[in-house]
């Protein structure tokens, strides 16, 4: 939203005068452009811990025939594991696994997130490497889930490798944004001084 001034003429007992009235323009940026996709992805992230534990959750509950005791979550499937059939207990540490690793992952990636916004590095960018970075996690996921072999193992911890590298990338891109000496202050100097330049027009 920025406010401008316009000109009109009016008369009065037969005098034109010019009257400055003040206007508000508002511009919109497109989402992509701007860093809101990159904020918005921090919860998204953190939400990919979800399906996996609620998952285990409830294959936990109906498999051990609702033996499930809430009252310590936490120690259910290493009491409950023993009971169950070898693969379904197999899955049920995966999903543990697969939640767990989200939620490792997640004050990375948020962290990157946050300093790539702070930086103000191009947004189009950082936005693009937090599309990515669902994206790996997405797979990372899929995988942790499905995989059955101890070969196509090495897939997934090759698509963890590529969604650590993303955060790391961005914290290393703000690191030196920052000590290049462009940042929030910066950013406002530019804009008085394009402001200052327009003026003087």
């Amino acid at each position: 939203m920025a406010f401008t001034r316009q000109t009109t003429s009016a008369s009065y007992d037969g005098a034109t005068v010019a009257v400055s009235q003040p206007t508000i323009t508002t511009t919109t940026t497109p989402y992509f452009s701007s860093y809101a996709f990159a904020l918005h992805s921090i919860p998204a992230a953190w939400m990919l811990s979800v399906p996996p534990h609620a998952y285990l959750f409830s294959k936990l509950m109906t498999a051990s025939g609702y033996a499930y005791s809430n009252l310590v979550p936490r120690a259910q499937l290493a009491t409950l594991a023993p009971t169950l059939p070898k693969a379904t207990a197999d899955m049920l540490w995966r999903a543990r696994g697969c939640h767990l690793n989200a939620l490792e992952g997640f004050p990375l990636f948020a962290a990157a997130m946050l300093a790539g916004t702070h930086a103000k590095l191009d947004a189009r960018d950082l936005n693009t490497c937090a599309a990515e970075y669902l994206v790996a996690r997405t797979l990372y996921s899929v995988l942790y889930m499905t995989v059955r072999s101890e070969r196509a193992s090495y897939l997934r911890s090759a698509v963890w490798a590529w969604s650590v590298g993303i955060p790391a990338y961005v914290l290393w891109k703000a690191g030196w944004r920052i000590v290049d000496g462009y940042g929030p202050a910066q950013e406002q100097e530019s804009a008085r001084g394009a402001a200052g330049q327009k003026a003087s027009l």
